[in-house]
């Protein structure tokens, strides 16, 4: 009775321990896969971070002019190594 309490003892750790490894390699691979960038992941994030910056810097434009009446916003330009975007504001 008591070297069966310790076959199932040491099987419940063995199969704890697979289960262990198991969720290991699948965080193991998905990790990896994220770091395999191809040219067109790349251009893809290029081109995000682009219109990003747009963005950030209206927000940052609006802050800026805030509530002041006698201040408009016409123009907005990204920084020279973000493709330098002039974004217009139409009325």
């Amino acid at each position: 009775m008591y070297g069966s309490r310790r076959t199932a003892l040491i099987d419940r750790v063995v199969r704890f321990t697979e289960g262990i490894a198991r969720t290991g390699r699948l965080f193991a691979r998905l990790a990896t896969s994220q770091a395999r960038l191809g040219l067109t992941d790349l251009y893809a994030a290029a081109c995000t971070a682009r219109f990003m910056a747009a963005h950030e810097l209206i927000d940052r434009a609006e802050n800026q002019v805030g509530d002041d009446p006698d201040a408009d916003l016409v123009q907005v330009r990204t920084p020279l190594w973000f493709g330098s975007t002039t974004l217009h504001e139409e009325n």
